[in-house]
């Protein structure tokens, strides 16, 4: 869907402006701007809001990941998914999520059962240490899953640390065992096996992320549940293609995955392309030359992927960067746990926190900084003013470089996909800032502003 921002409800002068519609096959995003500065994508490719793959549960609706991970003694995998009707023992047959099967005594996958409406973990290695487990939440066996709800999965096989299974950041099962993956058989999800036997799961998948040989921390497993990748990952699907076969990787190892003919994409209300950055190493930088003096206005538009409230390292959105004294930036504050509009200029700083403002996984959002001339800041979220700070000084002269998605060195990658980033000249009031941001949300169908 394309969209017009031509025609806002107040002249508006973009000294920058970014539409991942441009972007250049994953390499760049020319400025939508005559005269702007483009962004050089490092990982960062062309992505939409799709919300990832649907499985219809038939014995072709799966996407096939080859024959990784054989005979892998140590591994994780840790995925997002909601079911089209809910599950519960009332289900008439099982559902699978996901599996890595050899044959019917080497086996791991995630099964829901129709016996009594529980998620298993399950692996068989012939006999010696084979296992099931059932998620669990407050020490209970849940037996009923709601639809159209995200739920994440985390599951793990290790060495040292035996099995684990975790549901939304919940009570953790374990069992002592040392059963390693299949030597052979492919990974599959939407199902245990290529074809399946038509009980595949019925429903959404999306934020794939799987690696061996690495034992998550229990910090680690908290960021996976609130949407935020490990540094290194073998293999990542954010499935957000949104067209095509192939489910990218995004992870070290680059296997991609291929979408069986009944498995499609599942769109939302929004259909629009994005940044889309995996959350590990991505990101986009502008050319030296954005003019980030005097009276100005930040846009930042997205699908926001992450829970930040809670989230190890902070995680940065778009940076204005001249030096370590002169920078503007929009980020998530880790120790706060709030996006921050930080502006820092010769010396002086002013903070403006999003006190109170509730995330979810894949929200959308409307996010406005001004700075006055007269060193005044303030930051609106979905049209509304959040906060203000005073006592800026001017910022130093000189070409800024522009970060999306990380920070100057670049690091703290975020996992977020923004669907628009501008700096206008001059500072939107509060009536501005809700009429432009009313104007936004109709553009792109957001449905976040009242």
């Amino acid at each position: 869907m394309a969209v017009d921002i031509s025609r806002a409800p107040f002249s508006v002068k973009y000294r920058e402006l970014w539409l991942p519609r441009g972007i250049n096959e994953n390499a760049s995003l020319p400025s939508s701007r005559y005269d702007g500065h483009g962004l050089a994508f490092t990982g960062a490719r062309r992505g939409t809001t799709c919300d990832g793959v649907h499985f219809d549960g038939t014995a072709t609706s799966n996407i096939n990941l080859g024959a990784i991970h054989d005979n892998a003694a140590t591994f994780y995998l840790s995925s997002r998914f909601k079911f089209d009707q809910s599950f519960s023992i009332a289900a008439t047959t099982d559902q699978y999520i996901w599996g890595k099967f050899l044959d019917a005594t080497h086996f791991l996958w995630l099964v829901f059962k129709a016996a009594d409406g529980k998620l298993y973990f399950e692996g068989q290695d012939g006999g010696a240490n084979d296992f099931s487990i059932a998620a669990q939440d407050g020490g209970v066996d849940i037996a009923n899953w709601e639809a159209g709800r995200w739920y994440n999965v985390i599951a793990s096989i290790s060495v040292a640390n035996d099995v684990r299974f975790i549901i939304d950041n919940g009570t953790v099962v374990t069992v002592v065992t040392a059963i390693a993956l299949p030597n052979g058989g492919d990974l599959v999800f939407g199902d245990s096996d290529d074809p399946g036997a038509g009980t595949g799961f019925k429903g959404v998948i999306a934020d794939f992320f799987c690696e061996e040989g690495v034992d998550l921390t229990p910090n680690q497993e908290e960021d996976y549940y609130r949407g935020i990748p490990i540094a290194t990952v073998d293999n990542a699907y954010p499935l957000d293609e949104g067209r095509g076969t192939t489910a990218y990787d995004r992870g070290a190892d680059g296997n991609n995955g291929t979408l069986d003919t009944t498995a499609t994409w599942a769109w939302g209300r929004v259909k629009q392309p994005v940044i889309s950055f995996d959350g590990i190493n991505d990101h986009a930088i502008g050319a030296i030359g954005t003019d980030v003096s005097g009276a100005v206005t930040i846009i930042w538009v997205g699908k926001l992927k992450a829970i930040y409230d809670g989230v190890q390292d902070d995680h940065y959105l778009v940076e204005y960067f001249i030096d370590n004294n002169n920078n503007y930036t929009l980020y998530l504050n880790s120790i706060t746990g709030d996006i921050r509009f930080l502006c820092v200029a010769a010396g002086t700083n002013a903070v403006a926190d999003l006190n109170a403002f509730g995330i979810e996984i894949d929200d959308y959002a409307i996010f406005i900084g001004t700075v006055t001339a007269a060193g005044r800041i303030q930051l609106f979220a979905n049209g509304r003013l959040h906060a203000t700070d005073n006592g800026l000084a001017p910022i130093a002269a000189g070409g800024v470089i522009t970060y999306v998605g990380a920070e100057d060195s670049p690091a703290y990658y975020d996992v977020s996909k923004p669907l628009m980033v501008a700096l206008i000249e001059g500072v939107f009031d509060q009536v501005q800032a809700l009429e432009y941001s009313r104007f936004l949300d109709k553009v792109f169908n957001l449905g976040v502003v009242t």
